[in-house]
């Protein structure tokens, strides 16, 4: 079997296997919370985050570093290792290891540590947050999904009643006890039905797509999902779900207000770590270095001391001036290995450095970082008025949306009598065509109203449950 067909076969069977089984809610969620793409950025950002968290972790250590170097130097130029002026070419090189540990700046570091902790923590539960997002729109859609097969299904069954309607009347236009004009209205009531079933087929694709599109899933793979019936999803009774109580659960359960918690302690650090950078600080350093050049020096014997032809006078009395005489053999340079021993050398110290005129640099970061807290203490008020007013609006949605579902349920109850009176006094022909089928249509309405706030009903319940801090449960 080549390459080609094996993959073509798993291929196959994988989308049989995603075709055979039908997601539930709990799936869907689960599934969308690991690919969807602002879940990725969140969790990319906490690792950043994490990442910055580290290094300022490893500033409690000292720091280390060397080098090495190396040049051609030519012409008259200063031996490193003699320091002597040679005009000739050669190769010098050096090598140095430095190292360096702040000892004491005020808690600055050790305050920039724990901001950084702290804002790796913050973005940590900010991928809870996205993830609670993401879970709120999966659950809407899929919702919209089931909402917009159950119209179509109330549609299916509208045309079947049209249809089996279509048949009595022209069996009974034939037998000539009704007019053709009765047949046509029917007909064109099922041509309305159909058009209406096509309309809500297209909006469960657009559903699907939507719910796709949440969850990230790749479009051309087989996709289906669970529909249980709306009557049997779990749904807390409204009374218990006062928007007040609610509202206090959600302020230390809901991810968006631990996150300001704990940005605004991250941000009480930084003024603290921002306020001792503007004083001295203490820090001791070390070095060792070392150097060697592979310059040539003149080599030779020298003669016993012999007359240079110059003479001094000291104390009336003339003397000839010796001196030994020079004869070169050759050059020699010293040993690499020998040099690096003799140039070794090395270097210890303490450092003191303090601030004295930076442009208002550190006194800027200073005042930036208390104006920093400020702003975030404004934006988690914000988020806890909006938390209490979605919740407060949630809890009105629910109430209204219950009141509207007991109100289209008495109508669906009303204009089902009106249906059944009507069919009975139209199969004796009492009753028009024409006032049938808007008897007709206003049941279909009422059912499709009904069904419609029912979802809605659920979907209002089922944010407040959250903000309750359960979840979403189908």
């Amino acid at each position: 079997m080549t390459r080609c067909k094996l993959v073509a076969i798993l291929v196959v069977f994988s989308s049989q296997l995603f075709a055979q089984e039908k997601w539930t809610l709990r799936q869907c969620i689960e599934y969308a919370t690991k690919n969807n793409i602002s879940v990725k950025q969140a969790d990319v950002q906490f690792r950043l985050s994490k990442i910055n968290a580290n290094q300022s972790e490893s500033t409690k250590f000292p720091s280390l570093g060397g080098s090495v170097s190396s040049a051609l130097q030519s012409g008259l130029t200063e031996n490193p290792t003699t320091g002597t002026l040679e005009n000739q070419s050669f190769l010098t090189g050096s090598a140095s290891l430095q190292s360096s540990y702040n000892i004491f700046n005020w808690n600055a570091r050790k305050n920039t540590i724990l901001a950084n902790n702290l804002n790796a923590k913050a973005d940590e539960i900010a991928i809870d947050k996205a993830k609670n997002d993401i879970s709120l729109a999966v659950a809407n859609a899929y919702l919209q999904v089931m909402l917009r097969r159950e119209q179509a299904r109330i549609s299916e069954v509208q045309i079947g009643q049209s249809r089996s309607q279509l048949v009595n009347v022209k069996k009974l236009v034939a037998a000539g006890s009704q007019p053709e004009l009765n047949a046509v209205q029917v007909e064109a009531q099922l041509a309305k039905d159909s058009s209406n079933l096509i309309t809500a087929n297209a909006l469960i694709q657009q559903a699907m797509i939507n719910l796709r599109a949440y969850m990230n899933l790749d479009f051309t793979i087989p996709f289906d999902i669970v529909s249980p019936e709306i009557s049997n999803i779990p749904v807390d009774n409204i009374t218990e779900l006062q928007p007040e109580v609610v509202y206090n659960l959600a302020l230390a359960t809901q991810p968006t207000q631990r996150m300001y918690k704990l940005r605004i302690e991250a941000s009480n650090k930084q003024i603290l770590a921002a306020r001792g950078s503007m004083y001295p600080e203490l820090s001791a350093f070390a070095g060792l270095n070392t150097r060697a050049v592979n310059s040539k020096f003149p080599v030779g014997t020298f003669s016993a001391p012999g007359a240079t032809g110059a003479i001094v006078t000291i104390d009336g009395n003339t003397y000839d001036v010796l001196a030994p005489s020079f004869q070169q053999t050759g050059k020699a340079g010293i040993p690499v290995f020998r040099q690096v021993k003799n140039n070794f050398g090395q270097q210890m110290g303490l450092s003191i450095n303090f601030p004295i005129f930076n442009n208002y640099n550190t006194r800027t970061q200073w005042e930036r970082a208390k104006l920093n807290v400020v702003q975030l203490k404004l934006q988690n008020e914000q988020e806890n008025l909006t938390l209490k007013t979605n919740i407060y609006n949630a809890y009105q949605d629910a109430f209204s949306a219950l009141q509207k579902l007991n109100a289209s349920k008495r109508t669906v109850e009303y204009t089902q009598k009106a249906y059944d009176i009507s069919k009975k006094r139209y199969d004796i022909g009492l009753l028009g065509t024409l006032d049938f089928i808007i008897t007709q249509n206003n049941l279909y309405l009422a059912q499709i109203d009904t069904i419609s706030s029912q979802y809605d009903f659920v979907f209002k319940m089922k944010v407040l449950e959250f903000y309750k801090g359960e979840g979403i449960r189908l």
